[in-house]
C-alpha cells in the first residue's frame, strides 16, 4: 500500500490476490453453506496507517465490506479508523443486517488524543452490536475470570437511570470463548457457563475441524439450558451476586487482574414462570483447592424467598435444595450452573423490583 500502508494511494484497502483472488466469490460459495462471514479492520499491526492516514479511510473500509458481500466487520482499536459513529452511520445505511464489534474506547493508542466519540456516548447510542470491554483474552483460566471480572464491573460502573448498557442489540463483550482451547474440560464448563450467565456474545475460538475437540465441546456449546439463559431477556444482563472475602494473588496467565476471591456466584434473572420468580446462578470455585460453597438464595434475589427449586443446567435434571440455602462442593476451577424458581408468588415485587440488584 501507499507508503507501506494497507490502503492504495486513493484510499481502497488493499487485499492479497493471492491468499483471496475472489472475495465476493468466496462470500457467495460460504453463504450458500449457510454461513456468514466477516471483515477484520483497523488491526494493531498496521500502526503505520496513522503516519499515512491519520483520519483513516473508513467511507472507503465500509464501501468494501459492502461490495465484497460480508455479512459483519470487527473494528480494532489500533489503527486511525476508529470513529464508530461514522462506521455505524455508513454502514446501517445500506439497509443490509450487518453486525458490527467495537473495540469501544480507543484513546490510549494515540497519546494525547481524544476519542472521536466519547465512551458515555458510544454506550448510549451504540452504533455496535457488542463491544469489547476487556484486554485480550488469553486460553488461561485466569486470564478467563479476569476478563469475566472486568466486563462485570465495567458494565456496573457505566449503568445509569436508564437501564444496563449491556442490552438487546448492544451487549458487552468480555472477548472470544477458550473452551475446548488449551483449558481443562472442568475450566471449559465455568468458561461457558460464565459467559452465558452474563449474556456475553458466544464466539468459538478452538479448532472445530479437530475432532476431539470438537467431540468434547460440542455438549457444552450446544446445551439447551445454558443457551437459554444466554438469550433470554429479563430486564439486566447477569452480574455478581455473592464474592468471598478471602481473596489470593496469581500471576499464571493472566494480564490486568491479580487478586482473585477464593469463590463467586454469578446471577442472572430469567423471565418468571407464571408469577414464580426464575433466574439462573452460578458458583465458581476460583481457587487451587476443593471448596465447599454455599448459595444463598435470597443474595442472587431477594424474590427467590427462602424455597426454591432447582434445575441442573448441563443435565436438565432437578436438584434438591435445603431452605434458605444450599452447600456445594466445588473442585478447583469447578462450578454448579443451576435455574432456580421461587416456590412462592411475588406479589408486587417483580415489577417493582426489575431493575433492582441482580
Amino acid at each position: 500500500g501507499l507508503n507501506g500502508s494497507f490502503h492504495s494511494a486513493d484510499g481502497w484497502p488493499i487485499v492479497d490476490s493471492d491468499k483471496f483472488p475472489n472475495l465476493t466469490a468466496m462470500n457467495e460459495e460460504l453463504h450458500g453453506m449457510g454461513l456468514k462471514t466477516g471483515f477484520y479492520f483497523n488491526p494493531c499491526w498496521c500502526s503505520v496507517e496513522w503516519k499515512v492516514w491519520p483520519t483513516g479511510n473508513t467511507a472507503k473500509d465500509a464501501a468494501t465490506v459492502l461490495d465484497l458481500g460480508f455479512d459483519g466487520v470487527k473494528v480494532d482499536g489500533c489503527g486511525p479508523a476508529n470513529n464508530m459513529t461514522l462506521w455505524g452511520e455508513l454502514l446501517n445505511a445500506s439497509g443490509r443486517p450487518l453486525l458490527i464489534e467495537d473495540c469501544l474506547d480507543k484513546h490510549w493508542w494515540v497519546p494525547g488524543k481524544e476519542p472521536p466519540t466519547p465512551t458515555v456516548q458510544l454506550l448510549r447510542d451504540c452504533p455496535s452490536n457488542f463491544y469489547r470491554t476487556t484486554t485480550d483474552i488469553l486460553a488461561s483460566f485466569y486470564s478467563i475470570m479476569g476478563n469475566l471480572m472486568t466486563s462485570a464491573a465495567f458494565v456496573k460502573e457505566h449503568e445509569t437511570a436508564d437501564g444496563p448498557v449491556s442490552r438487546p442489540g448492544c451487549w458487552a463483550y468480555p472477548d472470544m470463548l477458550q473452551v475446548g482451547h488449551e483449558i481443562s474440560l472442568v475450566e471449559s464448563f465455568t468458561h461457558f457457563a460464565a459467559w452465558c450467565i452474563t449474556s456475553a456474545p458466544l464466539i468459538l475460538g478452538c479448532d472445530l475441524t479437530n475432532d476431539t475437540v470438537y467431540n468434547e465441546v460440542y455438549p457444552i456449546v450446544t446445551s439447551p439450558l445454558a443457551l437459554k439463559v444466554n438469550q433470554e431477556w429479563a430486564g439486566h444482563e447477569g452480574g455478581l451476586a455473592a464474592s468471598a472475602e478471602d481473596t489470593f494473588t496469581t500471576h499464571a496467565g493472566t494480564t490486568t487482574v491479580t487478586t482473585f476471591p477464593v469463590w463467586q456466584v454469578w446471577h442472572k434473572r430469567l423471565p418468571a414462570i407464571g408469577d414464580r420468580a426464575t433466574g439462573a446462578v452460578l458458583l465458581i470455585n476460583l481457587s487451587e483447592q476443593p471448596r465447599n460453597v454455599t448459595l444463598t438464595y435470597s443474595d442472587a434475589d431477594p424474590r427467590f424467598g427462602s424455597t426454591v427449586t432447582g434445575t441442573d443446567v448441563w443435565t436438565g435434571e432437578k436438584v434438591n435444595l435445603a431452605a434458605k440455602s444450599q452447600a456445594f462442593s466445588l473442585a478447583p476451577h469447578a462450578s454448579r450452573f443451576l435455574i432456580l424458581q421461587a416456590v412462592s408468588h411475588m406479589a408486587g415485587m417483580w415489577l417493582a423490583g426489575e431493575r433492582e440488584a441482580v
